[in-house]
């Protein structure tokens, strides 16, 4: 017997993708996440991320929702499957490149403390770019992709 794969048009009936796309899907992945001074009195440090924020991003989206990463010194988290800081889909013709705001934040008693405020510059249509940042005793790495969308 001979196998034949079928494949279904998902796009709506008498629509078209149009060739000049101008969507992409942009990403940011946490990769690890290092401890190598310590930033709280007490224990371990509870780690905790902000990415978006304002102007073209008005959604500021904390990572994890509820909860935060607890490490202790030179401890590193990492997790087989990539847990996603930001996702989000940006019409723009002429490709060209995007900045998205990125901080760290340690939660302590009355306010937290911002370890990492950084800005990540995605290149739209670029495949997975891995970026790494050490500041304050805190070293960590993300993935930021920016690829075409048909969608």
């Amino acid at each position: 017997k001979r196998v034949v794969k079928t494949y279904s048009d998902t796009s709506a009936k008498g629509e078209r993708t149009p060739i000049d796309n101008h969507r992409y899907f942009v990403k940011v992945d946490l990769v690890s996440v290092k401890l190598e001074e310590k930033t709280d009195l007490i224990g371990e440090s509870e780690i905790y991320f902000k990415c978006g924020g304002k102007g073209l991003f008005r959604v500021d989206r904390r990572t994890p929702d509820l909860g935060t990463i607890n490490l202790e010194l030179n401890e590193v988290f990492v997790l087989d499957n990539r847990l996603t800081l930001y996702s989000a889909f940006i019409d723009k013709k002429g490709g060209g490149s995007i900045e998205i705001p990125l901080d760290v934040y340690d939660r302590d008693f009355g306010k937290d403390q911002k370890l990492i405020d950084t800005q990540l510059t995605v290149t739209l249509g670029q495949t997975m770019d891995y970026l790494s940042f050490n500041e304050n005793g805190v070293k960590i790495k993300v993935g930021v992709s920016a690829i075409r969308s048909r969608y």
